[in-house]
């Protein structure tokens, strides 16, 4: 039914070489039937061996145009090479551990990309710095990677994006810590100073640690969990952030150089107690389908925000509406334990973004709803984003710390990838379509 997943070459190694054949490829098997309007899934287990599976990214690091799997575990950065999800290490015990996020870009303009990891991850030491590195390739594909610092003086590292924040088609380094220096738990972690939200333009010479200069975009914001890209309703450029935080879910609008001018909360999201978690805590933006005046379909007025609410909390919640106003929020689920990954992708292709949502934790035993961590995905059923369906696409099999959509092998359909903490493994989620 799938066309286009790569078999194994095993066997003709085996004929030509005399040699052992390598460890059969991971079997492909059903996940549960989708209810009506979700594309249907295979999923298949590249991985069942890692520490603590961090962050996973999509990006193509061989220069094949296929985007192969990027995974941060506690020790080591690791990637599978599509399509035979051949695993090789990138850098092994060479950072502050624990690591806990990444990106990719071009750094040194030599067409390769370069990777920036974020390590160092204490997540309640707000007093001792994080670190920040990027890696360059070997020699060959086989190689492991060179790591050069990036000075950082903030605690707490823990969130890293690459995005051409001016315009000017170069990517920045954008940091987000969680927490602000000195800030203590007796207080919540709302005291001490704020987060600093930081940008790092790559210099000219990025192999010299001096040359790195950071831009503070942000210093108002606590318990930063996690922040997106966005374009403000009307511009081309600059992009500007949102962001997950105990204040809510805010909105970091930038200059024309790429400088902050303003951050301004657009919603409070769940402050039900604020004397714990509170606010929200991951955050990405999609769009649903809207038909304008003259039949066609007028994204401007179908933007959506997702987040996961409160900091590490139990609702999936949904923010839409027009712009320039107060959005409507919108609980979508609540039965569910430490939501921990949010993304978008039109997985049915019909023009529209479905929300795709990592859960990590299994129900405690005092909770009234028996479904696990994993996978869930959940599609807008009218225009308008007042009702949705759930699809439980994962139920138990991974802890989801992070996932990431992407179309894997060139079908048109977007996959799914996830990574566990508990579980220690990385699932690919194969689109079969409707």
């Amino acid at each position: 039914m799938r066309a286009k997943i790569w078999p194994s070459l095993g066997l003709a190694l085996l004929l030509l070489t005399g040699t052992t054949a390598p460890a059969a490829e991971p079997k492909l098997q059903d996940a549960p039937p989708p209810p009506a309007g979700f594309p249907k899934f295979v999923w298949q287990e590249i991985d069942a061996s890692l520490k603590i599976g961090y962050a996973v990214i999509l990006e193509d690091l061989n220069g094949d145009k296929k985007p192969d799997i990027i995974v941060v575990d506690q020790h080591k950065i690791v990637w599978y090479e599509n399509p035979t999800w051949k695993k090789r290490v990138i850098l092994d015990g060479k950072t502050k551990p624990d690591n806990v996020c990444i990106c990719a870009l071009d750094i040194d303009g030599d067409g390769d990309l370069e990777l920036v990891v974020g390590a160092g991850w204490k997540p309640f030491d707000t007093k001792n710095p994080g670190t920040l590195q990027w890696l360059k390739r070997g020699k060959t594909i086989d190689d492991t990677w060179d790591d050069y610092a990036i000075p950082c003086d903030e605690p707490t590292v823990h969130r890293i994006r690459a995005i051409d924040l001016d315009g000017d088609g170069r990517k920045e380094i954008v940091l987000a810590p969680l927490m602000g220096r000195e800030a203590t738990q007796a207080a919540n972690w709302t005291d001490g100073r704020p987060v600093r939200i930081l940008s790092y333009k790559v210099p000219a010479t990025p192999h010299k640690p001096e040359s790195w200069k950071p831009t503070v975009l942000s210093e108002e914001l606590h318990v930063v969990h996690n922040f997106a890209p966005f374009t403000p309703p009307g511009a081309k450029k600059p992009m500007s952030l949102m962001t997950a935080s105990y204040e809510g879910y805010s909105a970091i609008i930038l200059g024309a150089n790429g400088t902050k001018t303003q951050t301004s909360l657009t919603h409070e999201a769940n402050q039900a107690n604020p004397k714990s978690n509170r606010g929200s805590s991951e955050i990405k933006p999609g769009t649903l389908l809207k038909t304008s005046q003259g039949g066609g379909i007028d994204r401007s007025t179908g933007a959506v925000v997702a987040t996961v609410e409160p900091w590490h909390g139990n609702e999936i919640v949904v923010y839409t509406g027009p712009s320039g106003k107060k959005p409507t929020r919108q609980v979508l689920d609540n039965h569910l334990r430490w939501g921990h990954a949010v993304s978008f992708g039109d997985l049915d292709g019909d023009g529209a973004d479905e929300l795709v949502i990592g859960v990590r934790d299994n129900p405690a035993k005092d909770d009234k709803f028996t479904e696990k961590r994993g996978v869930r995905l959940y599609r807008s059923a009218d225009s308008t984003g007042e009702k949705w369906d759930r699809y439980i696409l994962e139920d138990g099999g991974v802890a989801v710390e992070d996932l990431a959509v992407g179309d894997l092998n060139g079908d048109g359909r977007p996959d799914i990838v996830a990574v566990g903490r508990a579980t220690g493994n990385c699932r690919i989620y194969w689109n079969q379509g409707r």
